[in-house]
């Protein structure tokens, strides 16, 4: 018998030995202990009252995760995982997990769903497109390890200037539905700039430098990079934004873009001539949800099958 029950039904023990167990033989290594678990669900903003798990004969089968916003007065929810033990796969258990949380969607007035999934996940894709999910942008995880040799020191009219989240936001090309992993909410220690020429905003970048223990930066981690695309030098703005970010050229850390859509334009132009590669390519996924006034919970262990 097939079971649905609230993710937060589950002790802290359960769901980490849950959360391990399902992403067994996934594209890379998902496992985590216990503080690095809570942390990741306080920092997406996962509702573990509105996620859910599925209990095949008395054993935790596989969840999965969501997390709630408005967003431009629009309610959104993003499926933050969906992942089955391997002694269940090839069972239904996704369809029946996604099935319930479509309900969920319902009752929370959500209006659009999204999520992303590996693009070399075709189960999980056809599984997605088959409950109504339909990709409609790439997205790329792009790095660079080592120093940078190819960026000119040449003077240019764009200047870049420190501001704040709030700064950003209040720009009237400000991309807000960005990939979840990427929007504000999900961030900590990020640095805002924006690119500018005579007092006019041109762009804006959003990253975040990474220090290892004895204070030497390690990583840098690139979340957003837009431009205004009704005004000229938009080259040039990408550039300066994305060399800004990524600096020092000199230094030998790792540089990584996150989520970042794939397609021909400056930004990913720019990152492939500097020597740029591929770490993972996803698709960008979305459903609009019906509204209806029919209450269809899901009950606590309500029976499925």
């Amino acid at each position: 018998m097939l079971v649905i029950k609230r993710f937060s039904e589950l002790t802290f023990n359960e769901a980490i030995l849950l959360w391990n167990e399902s992403w067994k033989h996934y594209f890379s290594d998902m496992t985590m202990d216990l503080n690095r678990f809570i942390q990741k669900i306080a920092g997406e903003g996962i509702s573990l009252e509105k996620s859910v798990v599925a209990v095949y004969d008395g054993k935790l089968a596989g969840f999965v995760f969501n997390s709630f916003r408005t967003i431009n007065s629009k309610r959104y929810v993003w499926n933050g995982g969906t992942a089955i033990a391997p002694d269940y796969r090839g069972m239904g258990v996704g369809k029946k997990l996604i099935s319930a949380c479509l309900n969920i969607y319902a009752e929370e007035k959500v209006e659009i769903a999204r999520l992303e999934a590996v693009k070399e996940n075709e189960a999980a894709i056809n599984l997605y497109k088959s409950m109504g999910y339909e990709t409609f942008e790439e997205l790329t995880y792009l790095q660079h390890e080592g120093i940078i040799t190819t960026w000119e020191r040449a003077s240019s009219e764009i200047q870049i200037k420190e501001v704040s989240s709030f700064d950003i936001q209040r720009l009237s090309f400000f991309k807000p539905s960005t990939a979840w992993q990427t929007q504000f909410q999900s961030l900590r220690d990020y640095i805002c700039v924006v690119g500018m020429k005579d007092e006019t905003p041109l762009g804006y970048a959003v990253y975040k430098k990474v220090y290892n223990e004895t204070g030497k930066l390690s990583t840098i981690l690139l979340y957003q990079c837009v431009t205004d695309e009704k005004k000229k030098l938009q080259e040039e703005t990408v550039r300066e934004l994305v060399k800004n970010a990524f600096a020092p050229a000199e230094e030998s850390v790792k540089r990584i873009t996150i989520n970042i859509p794939k397609k021909e334009d400056y930004l990913n132009q720019l990152l492939r001539e500097t020597g740029f590669t591929t770490y993972v390519e996803q698709v960008h996924m979305e459903r609009l949800i019906e509204q209806t006034n029919e209450s269809r919970s899901v009950k606590t262990f309500s029976e499925i099958d």
